[in-house]
C-alpha cells in the first residue's frame, strides 16, 4: 500500500482546463455490488480494450467501448461538480475501461479523495494502474462476452470483425493485472456478468486463480431491459444462496432500462 509521501509523489495532469476523455458525470444510487444504493458522483472514462457481446446484449455503454465519444469535460469541471455535490461522499470511476488513461485515472482517484470521497475504480482488469482509490471493482470479462464476428453491432454502426474479436480475447482476462489491482488497493470485489449457469465455472477458475473468497464475489445477471433481467433473476438468486456468493441486482436498468445518465 501507498504511504503518504508516495500519494504525493505521483505524476498529476497539471492542465486542469485541458477536455480530458471523459464522457459521463453525474450523481446517481449506486446500482451493482457492496455499495448498492449508496449515492455516488459518476465519472465515466471513454475508450476501452474490449468489444463486448453477451447472449443477448452488447456492452451497456457501447457509447464509451465500441464507438467512444469524445471527451466533454476538463478537471476544472470535475472539481466544480464535486463543489456542487457535498453531501456525497462516495465516487465510481467507470467506463469503458478506466485504465486505459493511466494518468487521468489517477488524478481523478486523487481528486476524489482530496473531498474525502470512498472511491471506487471499477474495471474489466485489463491493465495494473497504481491509485489513491479505495475499492477496485473488478468486472473481468467471461468467455460469455465475446464478440461473434459476422453480427451486427448497431450503435457501431458495422459489422463484428474477427479483429474485434481477437482483439477482446488478448485483453479481457489478465490475471497478472487483475492481481495486482487486487493487492495494491485497500479493498475490491469481484462482480462478474453471468448469462448462464455455466458461467460459475469460469468464475471458479477465477477465484482460484487470484484466491478469492466467496464474501468477495457479487454475481449479477445479464440484460439491459428489466425483463432481460428477469429471465435470470430466480436461479442466479438461488445459486447464490447454495453456493455463498453475494447476489446484485442492477437497480438503474430496472428502474431506468438503458436510459443514460442515471
Amino acid at each position: 500500500m501507498l504511504d503518504n509521501d508516495e500519494k504525493k509523489s505521483y505524476i498529476t495532469i497539471v492542465n486542469y482546463q485541458k477536455l480530458q476523455p471523459i464522457g459521463e458525470l453525474y450523481t446517481c444510487l449506486q446500482g451493482e455490488g457492496k455499495y448498492i444504493g449508496a449515492p455516488h458522483i459518476l465519472i465515466r472514462v471513454s475508450g476501452c480494450r474490449l468489444r463486448c457481446q453477451f447472449q443477448d446484449s452488447f456492452c451497456d455503454t457501447p457509447y464509451a467501448s465500441w464507438k467512444p465519444e469524445k471527451g466533454k469535460f476538463t478537471l476544472d469541471d470535475v472539481v466544480k461538480f464535486y463543489e456542487s455535490k457535498s453531501r456525497i461522499k462516495h465516487t465510481m470511476i467507470t467506463g469503458g475501461g478506466p485504465t486505459i488513461h493511466p494518468k487521468l485515472l489517477q488524478e481523478l482517484c486523487i481528486i476524489g479523495k482530496k473531498f474525502d470521497h470512498t472511491v471506487t475504480i471499477e474495471t474489466e482488469g485489463s491493465e495494473f494502474v497504481q491509485t489513491v482509490a479505495d475499492c477496485i471493482s473488478l468486472s473481468p470479462k467471461l468467455e460469455n462476452s465475446t464478440p461473434r464476428p459476422g453480427t451486427w453491432m448497431e450503435y457501431a454502426n458495422r459489422e463484428v470483425t474477427e479483429k474485434d474479436k481477437q482483439q477482446h480475447e488478448k485483453w479481457r482476462c489478465n490475471y497478472d493485472a487483475m492481481e495486482q489491482l487486487i493487492h495494491n488497493h485497500p479493498d475490491y470485489q469481484l462482480k462478474p456478468v453471468i448469462s448462464s449457469e455455466e458461467d460459475l465455472t469460469e468464475v471458479d477458475y477465477i477465484q482460484d486463480r487470484l484466491d478469492i473468497p466467496n464474501e468477495k464475489v457479487w454475481l449479477m445477471p445479464e440484460g439491459l431491459t428489466p425483463e432481460q433481467l428477469n429471465e435470470r433473476r430466480v436461479w442466479l438468486m438461488e445459486l447464490c444462496e447454495q453456493e455463498g456468493y453475494n447476489f446484485t441486482d442492477r437497480l438503474h436498468i430496472i428502474a431506468y432500462g438503458d436510459k443514460r445518465g442515471v
